[in-house]
């Protein structure tokens, strides 16, 4: 056993010496171990040295991926802001009416003014005219609307009037039909018509009850 290891030991031993004898004698040979070596000092050294710059860039890619696409998120978002910013602006002459029709507090004083206005333009006589309690500043009452009507959409706040008016019958109905359509958005809940006949003919009294949506401050 020791025998065959020596052995090996002196074949191995010669092969390098031969080598090493050889590597002092031919410049050729020392000049291509030296190539040979070299570049694989290079291979070995670029490998460790590209290897963190490779992963940088492939995060560097990724990275620039994910903005693009974040960019172009923020394009479209900025293109609808621009349409909705022109289409508001060409809609603003509307806005008045619009805070008129639906305004964000309720308004007697306004409304009381529309009323008066059209009975006067319908030549009858407004008798008497209540606004149920409202709250004009802070948070409206809750349970605004009653079982008998149906509230508004969205749950808006109101403001509920009641109405007398007395004149002849196709006055009121003008009245009435008017009232509908009046730049405040009032909802006629009930109507009730009663007849007598006086000295000056026949008169009707009408009482209208109904409802004025608004939306309520904004918090």
């Amino acid at each position: 056993m020791a025998t065959g290891w020596k052995t090996s030991y002196y074949r191995y031993r010669e092969l390098f010496l031969n080598v090493s004898d050889l590597y002092k004698k031919r410049a050729d040979l020392r000049a291509f171990l030296e190539i040979v070596l070299s570049i694989v000092a290079v291979i070995v050294f670029s490998l460790f040295a590209l290897k963190p710059t490779a992963l940088t860039i492939i995060d560097l890619l990724q990275q620039i991926k994910e903005k693009n696409q974040t960019l172009l998120i923020l394009n479209k978002k900025i293109g609808n802001l621009e349409k909705a910013n022109a289409i508001l602006t060409q809609n603003t002459i509307y806005l008045d009416n619009i805070n008129l029709a639906i305004s964000s507090g309720p308004s007697p004083d306004i409304f009381t003014k529309q009323i008066q206005a059209l009975s006067a333009k319908h030549g009858i006589e407004l008798v008497g005219l209540t606004i149920n309690d409202i709250v004009l500043v802070g948070t409206p009452k809750t349970g605004r609307s009653s079982g008998d009507v149906k509230p508004f959409p969205e749950n808006a706040n109101e403001m509920s009037y009641s109405a007398s008016i007395r004149g002849g019958f196709v006055n009121i109905s003008s009245f009435l039909k008017e009232l509908e359509n009046l730049r405040i958005i009032s909802k006629i809940d009930s109507l009730t018509i009663s007849s007598s006949v006086s000295d000056t003919g026949r008169v009707i009294v009408a009482v209208v009850a109904g409802r004025i949506p608004y939306l309520g401050s904004e918090k």
